[in-house]
């Protein structure tokens, strides 16, 4: 073996004990969260990672210092079951455990405190956009609480999100729509609206939704752990024609939610005092919900894609494709509505 042939073998040897060594180690807090660009993994696709534009986190001293001291990984990467591809992530959020933001999350003055093991991406501006995700439940039992697996939110924390897909006892898998109608300001503040809870920007003021679209996903007598579930989601997000906003979502290749044409509003509007630039839009995914659940929670999420076309997604690989999901027209009103007790 030649000299050259030596070097090259030890290259791609110690290539690859990194690669792998990173996969173990992988978590939340990493550069693209873990994924390599360079390997083909079908993880994660179509987000950037720039300085305005990327995934973030909320509080890593606090995660990683709960992770040590109770010996658990909250978000990581594993190949043991995937969707599709090499990898995906493993989402835990232990009982009544604080692990993030915990002024803001854990200790708020107003609003139910929450446990929250999340990734996010932001910022991003308006118009159409794709995404996919596939997510199924490992240790996942239906109670009372709901929590959060994927959400849309504004930049300005003390909004509500605009888009969350929940999951519980009552409405099984569900899309909360909060910002459908618009939102109501609350002198003073009140306990049923947790976006943005004494944040410093409104002290003791809320901007609460006036009334939420609520469209069941998936009815909790047909909810199975340890399968997936894939979901696509094609937002319009336009600020200046909110006429022209829509939401569509299918589940298996199957549309659940359309309101394209009823005149709901996506995107929040800007308040006064806030600059249109600082309300730009970011998507969650993970787990999110109250604390007062004092479950134990677990997930896989895959195949989490975002684009600005149907096509550049790629549905193939997990079995659709795009005219069958776009042939799909029918408006499909909500299944609930609620409006909050203030």
């Amino acid at each position: 073996m030649s000299r050259f042939e030596k070097c090259f073998h030890i290259y791609v040897l110690i290539v690859g004990i990194g690669f792998f060594t990173n996969l173990a180690h992988a978590d939340l807090f990493k550069t693209n969260l873990g994924i390599s660009n360079w390997s083909g993994d079908t993880t994660l696709k179509g987000f950037k990672n720039e300085d305005t534009e990327k995934f973030r986190n909320h509080n890593k001293k606090q995660m990683l210092a709960y992770e040590k001291e109770h010996d658990i990984k909250l978000f990581n990467v594993v190949d043991d079951y995937t969707r599709y591809g090499k990898t995906a992530f493993f989402v835990q959020a232990p009982s009544k455990g604080c692990f993030n933001r915990y002024e803001h999350d854990c200790q708020r003055k107003m609003g139910e405190q929450q446990k929250r093991v999340e990734a996010f991406y932001g910022s991003f501006n308006g118009g159409e956009h794709w995404f996919t995700v596939s997510i199924k439940f490992d240790d996942w039992a239906l109670n009372r609480y709901e929590m959060i697996v994927t959400q849309f939110h504004s930049d300005i924390s003390h909004y509500s999100n605009m888009l969350s897909l929940r999951i519980g006892r009552e409405k099984g898998l569900h899309l909360e729509h909060q910002s459908a109608n618009g939102f109501q300001f609350v002198e003073g503040g009140s306990e049923e609206c947790a976006g943005g809870a004494a944040d410093v920007l409104t002290e003791d003021k809320m901007y609460c939704p006036k009334l939420k679209d609520i469209y069941e996903v998936l009815p909790a007598h047909k909810f199975e752990k340890d399968v997936w579930y894939d979901f696509v989601y094609h937002v319009n997000f336009d600020k200046s024609n909110p006429d022209q906003e829509f939401i569509k979502l299918w589940l298996n290749g199957e549309l659940v939610v359309n309101n394209q044409g009823l005149g709901k509003t996506l995107w929040w509007p800007t308040m006064p005092g806030i600059e249109d630039k600082e309300n730009r839009i970011t998507f969650h995914f993970g787990i999110y919900g109250t604390k007062k659940d004092n479950a134990f929670h677990s997930a896989y999420f895959d195949e989490v894609h975002k684009s600005n076309s149907c096509t550049k997604l790629k549905l193939e690989r997990l079995g659709y494709n795009c005219k069958d999901l776009i042939d799909q027209t029918q408006i499909i009103k909500p299944t609930w509505y609620d409006t909050p007790d203030l």
